[in-house]
């Protein structure tokens, strides 16, 4: 009985040196043991050549089999696969930042001008027209390509497409941070967690169709089926969805697809949406409350500690805040700020000692322990908010 292909324990495919051995034991079978078939002979690279084909249909065989299971399915295989469980893959998304500009008054800053950060030229391009009144004006740019573009506060000063009237142009806050495309492993993660979104009346199939909107960020339900008001004052048989990201009607119809008959919604954003018989239903859920953290970290650079080491040690805690410095590891709706786990992002760079951190909701910061974070809230972290002394 063969030990490979498809068996009773899954799919076991021939590996290169094996397929060549086979191959090279077959021609001996019928030449005899002098036949030479070391790599360098001729009938060496023939049978290397024959098994590498081999190898390469074994492969494809293997990729068939796996293409039907989710844990082992990868690219476009997947991609297709958790499209039964009501979900796909979500796009990379781009960087975006607030920008400010002076200039001559009346001056047109005109859609898809070209600015970029003065320290990693990260190009970012403007995405409406900015008429420049009482010397400034403002609007919003994007970056030029997807994915995690960063532009700190204060970073995005440089102007690539020059326009006589215009002088100045920067950022007065970080940019919010565009995301690569789900990678494999994060899409069987939410997959997983995805398993009630067939089903209608659990908090798991309102939670899935919500994560599954592609610029969601975060997302929480509270659920009271008791018959009074509970604590949080949601009313009695029903729910509040905390949503960070997307649109309020993105939101809303995701609510509305999965909302159980009879069973209300809660919270301080209200959107009407019409059913298939142009009915209104008023749909209501939340924004989480963003609690600024301040940080203050007393360091003492050691010799390999980089030259834009303070930008790093920033960066990294803010990445750690947003998912971005661990998989799976960030602060969600109603996550404490553990103090502790702080010193994870600040020693991922090299050369830091630290001397002491501060972690806090108002500014100095003062406090040395976990930050609580209550319901419907959510930690908000910002380079601008953090010290390095």
């Amino acid at each position: 009985m063969s030990d490979s292909g498809l068996l009773s324990t899954g799919f076991k495919r021939k590996r290169l040196d094996q397929l060549l051995s086979e191959l090279n034991a077959e021609m001996k079978a019928v030449f005899g043991d002098n036949l030479n078939l070391d790599p360098q002979s001729p009938d060496g690279q023939v049978n290397g050549v024959i098994a590498e084909s081999q190898a390469n249909l074994w492969e494809i065989a293997e990729a068939v089999h796996n293409a039907y299971n989710p844990s082992a399915a990868t690219g476009a295989s997947l991609s297709n696969l958790v499209q039964l469980n009501g979900i796909t893959r979500k796009p990379a998304t781009f960087s975006n930042a607030i920008i400010n500009v002076t200039g001559t008054d009346g001056t047109i800053v005109t859609a898809g001008s070209l600015i970029s950060t003065s320290d990693t030229k990260a190009q970012f391009v403007v995405d409406a027209d900015i008429t420049i009144a009482a010397g400034t004006g403002s609007g919003t740019a994007t970056a030029s390509v997807s994915g995690t573009v960063n532009a700190f506060a204060g970073t995005l000063t440089v102007i690539d497409t020059p326009i006589t009237g215009w002088d100045t142009v920067t950022n007065p806050s970080d940019a919010t941070i565009g995301d690569d495309e789900e990678t494999d492993a994060e899409l069987r993660i939410r997959r997983n967690k995805s398993f009630g979104s067939g089903s209608v009346a659990q908090i798991e199939s309102l939670l899935a169709e919500i994560l599954n909107i592609p610029t969601v960020l975060d997302a929480f339900i509270y659920e009271n089926d008791t018959t009074a008001v509970d604590a949080l004052g949601i009313p009695p048989h029903s729910f509040s969805a905390v949503v960070e990201g997307a649109t309020d009607s993105e939101v809303a119809q995701a609510i509305f697809n999965k909302k159980p008959i009879g069973i209300g919604t809660d919270g301080n954003v209200t959107v009407n949406v019409l059913d298939s018989q142009n009915v209104p239903h008023a749909i209501k859920f939340r924004r989480p409350t963003l609690i600024n953290i301040f940080i203050e970290v007393d360091i003492t650079p050691l010799s390999d500690y980089p030259g834009d080491g303070d930008t790093q040690v920033k960066q990294a805690i803010v990445d750690f805040a947003n998912g971005l410095l661990i998989e799976g590891k960030r602060y969600g709706v109603s996550d404490d700020v553990i103090y502790s786990e702080l010193y994870i992002p600040i020693n991922s760079v090299s050369g830091v000692q630290v001397n002491s951190l501060k972690v806090d909701t108002v500014t100095p910061p003062v406090a040395t322990s976990n930050v609580v974070i209550n319901e419907f809230e959510k930690a908000d972290f910002d380079t601008t908010r953090i010290t390095i002394i």
